[in-house]
């Protein structure tokens, strides 16, 4: 039997899906060990009746913005949660979903499970830290293969020649072709949870009264109402409010660019988030910030444009590089960043194919 290992809510973990789908396919028994740091049922929805004895959860609300001292004790509480299910049902193989994951079982992953366990790493955290950098080689040493989901990243991990190139995309994903919208003004969106006012309200500042341009807000967050508030008075400032992944195509249909321009942060500067992916499937160019990894990556891709959130003429140089696109090359070139990621992915496949038959 194969443990996964997740911290947190697995509604918020959509890659779940690719391993417990390739594991059903090869009829290997699994079960799923996760916290559930929101206290909610919202998860359940997710796990189909049958499955429902796969997975063994550990209720504790935890903000992610709680003090990182109580955190640590949260986490630590979590970590014992998951020994004591390891221990008792003595899995023969794991699969770590993201790097604390990890972290919590570090004696365990060198003690009993050298080289047979899958570690997915998403997202950048304390690799700042040399005690934490440290530990985290070990665990990618350890492991049967490492999976990172932005070449960015590698910029901040140990070298390492366990690395796997996967993809924040869907399986077999229905990829679209370019459509002209024919707006009356240029439809920007922004597409996501929103977690950041600060630069949710320089964005509302930027374009608010320009009438060149509509900026569209797509997704729900605690600070919505706040920014609601802030941009009521300004009518090209849309918000449409949550929604359901399912819904995500019909609102990304109207728009003639997506919003990717994230601050520089450690978390932001070396990540690929969704919406990069959102810009290949449903053929609508990115706007990014050229300081980060993504920026670059858009750039180099000739799937968008990416400008420093402070030049001067950001709005002028965004309305031209639109009304000069060609949009044959635009698609062409989201077509070729595809193919690319179907050969990752088919390599990262094949690798934990690889995994759990051996």
């Amino acid at each position: 039997m194969i443990g996964i290992i997740y911290v947190g809510n697995i509604n918020r973990c959509p890659y779940l899906n690719k391993y417990t789908d390739i594991l059903e396919e090869n009829s290997i028994d699994y079960e799923v060990i996760y916290w559930d740091r929101a206290s909610h049922n919202k998860d359940l929805k997710y796990i189909e009746g049958t499955k429902k004895n796969k997975y063994h959860i550990y209720s504790l609300k935890s903000k992610e913005l709680r003090h990182p001292a109580l955190k640590i004790i949260d986490f630590y509480r979590f970590s014992r949660f998951v020994k004591y299910i390891i221990n008792e049902m003595k899995y023969e193989k794991l699969i770590l979903l993201t790097t604390m994951s990890g972290i919590i079982i570090t004696s365990e992953l060198k003690n009993k499970y050298k080289n047979k366990y899958i570690f997915d790493y998403r997202d950048a955290s304390f690799e700042y830290f040399r005690p934490f950098k440290r530990k985290l080689g070990e665990i990618i040493e350890n492991s049967y293969f490492t999976c990172i989901s932005s070449e960015g990243f590698l910029e901040i991990l140990p070298q390492s020649h366990k690395y796997i190139m996967t993809h924040n995309i869907p399986n077999n994903p229905k990829v679209m072709q370019y459509k002209q919208t024919f707006n009356d003004k240029i439809a920007i969106g922004y597409i996501g949870g929103i977690r950041e006012s600060k630069y949710m309200k320089k964005l509302i500042d930027l374009f608010k009264g320009d009438n060149r341009f509509e900026f569209v807000i797509h997704g729900g967050g605690e600070n919505l109402e706040e920014l609601i508030e802030y941009a009521k008075e300004s009518i090209n400032i849309i918000f449409t409010g949550p929604y359901v992944e399912t819904e995500k195509a019909h609102l990304i249909k109207n728009l003639d660019l997506i919003c990717y321009n994230y601050p520089e942060s450690y978390v932001n500067n070396y990540a690929t988030a969704n919406k990069f992916y959102d810009s290949l499937i449903y053929k609508k160019p990115l706007i990014g910030n050229i300081k980060t990894y993504s920026g670059m990556l858009i750039q180099k891709s000739g799937v968008g444009v990416s400008l420093d959130f402070d030049d001067v003429e950001y709005k002028n140089k965004i309305f031209s590089y639109y009304n000069s696109l060609n949009f044959m090359d635009f698609e062409s070139n989201c077509n070729s960043v595809l193919d690319k990621i179907e050969k990752d992915n088919k390599l990262y496949m094949d690798k934990i194919e690889d995994f759990i038959s051996e």
